[in-house]
């Protein structure tokens, strides 16, 4: 039995406008101790019916810019790249992945705090012969330091439409994020909005729903081939690594529409 979560009001319904205006959020931090239960951001409501959403007043988790914005004052970026990503051979998209610290002009200060974030835009190309469907990403994880609180926030872009990386915006919100390495229906018996998953606190999750061509899709839920920028703010004793390290990064299909699930590992910045 799938989890649902009661139903908007028509008048929110309406108002479900991927960039519309909203009140100012903040980081949010999972636990360390305990069963995962990953925290609550935007979750889909009505799962699985023709008015399936995501309540666009729902600001937890959300920031409304980039680090180093005037949402997220006090912030210099380090590095960035961006990389294929590929899977069985075929090229299906472009990772970003950046690191800010606190900080100013070239140099961060002595509290060694940095943020490490990252964003996917997905193509529609078929990455597999057995199957008609373009890959979706229903979740996105980071290799984080296991032992130190980490605080997590998502900014979903402004420009509809958009191409570019720092702005272009997500369709779909950032659903829930924990310490753990467990996916959307990982293992196959759970429901799908399932929140107790296995602790692992050296990962942090990020649970969207990214596709190009996506095969639910609705006028309240798009298609949306952009993840919304996903943010990691750690201490980091000894700075962050300027090589991408391999293995750092995780990107999971779970089948949320029959799919097969298909992890793809890859390298990403991390944090000393």
């Amino acid at each position: 039995m799938k989890h649902h979560i009661p139903a908007l009001g028509a008048l929110a319904a309406a108002a479900l406008l991927i960039g519309a205006p909203c009140a100012q959020a903040a980081f949010v931090t999972p636990t360390l101790a305990g069963v995962t239960t990953l925290s609550i951001c935007s979750p889909k409501l009505n799962l699985d019916t023709p008015t399936e959403q995501q309540n666009p007043a729902t600001t937890t988790c959300r920031v409304e810019g980039l680090p180093g914005s005037a949402a997220v004052p006090g912030y210099i970026q380090r590095a960035a790249r961006s990389a294929p990503i590929v899977v069985n051979g075929v090229n299906i998209g472009t990772l970003y992945d950046r690191v800010w610290c606190l900080g100013t002009g070239a140099t961060c200060n002595a509290t060694n705090t940095y943020i490490l974030g990252m964003r996917i835009n997905l193509n529609a190309a078929v990455w597999k012969a057995t199957t008609p469907f373009s890959f979706e990403v229903n979740d996105i994880f980071r290799a984080v330091r296991a032992a130190t609180s980490a605080d997590i926030a998502y900014f979903n872009g402004t420009v509809v439409g958009g191409t570019l990386p720092d702005t272009a915006a997500a369709r779909k919100f950032l659903e829930y994020s924990g310490r753990t390495v467990k996916g959307l229906f990982e293992p196959s018996t759970e429901a799908q909005q399932f929140l107790n998953k296995a602790r692992n606190n050296a990962w942090v999750d990020f649970r969207v729903d990214v596709n190009a061509n996506d095969p639910d899709a609705t006028a309240l839920s798009p298609t949306s081939p952009w993840s919304p920028w996903v943010f990691v703010r750690q201490v980091c004793p000894t700075g962050f690594n300027a090589t991408p390290q391999p293995l750092k990064i995780r990107l999971r299909q779970g089948g949320e529409e029959g799919q097969l699930a298909q992890e793809i590992l890859t390298s990403g910045y991390v944090c000393n």
